[in-house]
């Protein structure tokens, strides 16, 4: 299934023009998004494998929600807000997978840990699976 998804994030990305530059990276490299290129960089060698998958989804959030980069953030709070919405965008991009290929989930846990999203963000799951009940 972490390939379909993988190639799923990419038909996305392309479907949506925003480049991707996906290689092997050191362990902690982290994915991240470049607004000025839009690109997104994506380490398949990430210490986590499985957060791979989630951690593109997130990236993907960033391009299609319009963020600018860190770097022009005012403050903690613009910053705390954007990464709020580019995991709710990647969570729904995954649960958007998983309707398009018939993988249904109920519990926000179980769905995190399928798709290696960190246990903190067990909310926004519950968030994205409400929406589709």
């Amino acid at each position: 299934m972490r390939d379909e998804l993988m190639q799923y994030l990419m038909d996305f990305a392309w479907d949506h023009h925003i480049g991707l530059d996906i290689g092997r990276y050191r362990p902690d490299f982290r994915s991240r998004t470049l607004p000025e290129y839009n690109l997104v960089i994506v380490n398949t060698n990430w210490h986590n494998q499985d957060e791979v998958p989630f951690s593109f989804a997130h990236e993907l959030g960033h391009a299609m929600n319009g963020d600018t980069g860190i770097r022009y953030y005012d403050s903690e709070t613009i910053r705390d807000k954007s990464e709020y919405h580019a995991n709710l965008y990647g969570v729904g991009l995954l649960l958007k997978f998983c309707k398009e290929n018939d993988i249904a989930f109920t519990n926000p846990i179980t769905f995190c840990e399928v798709f290696g999203i960190p246990l903190c963000l067990e909310y926004v799951v519950s968030l994205k699976l409400k929406e589709l009940m």
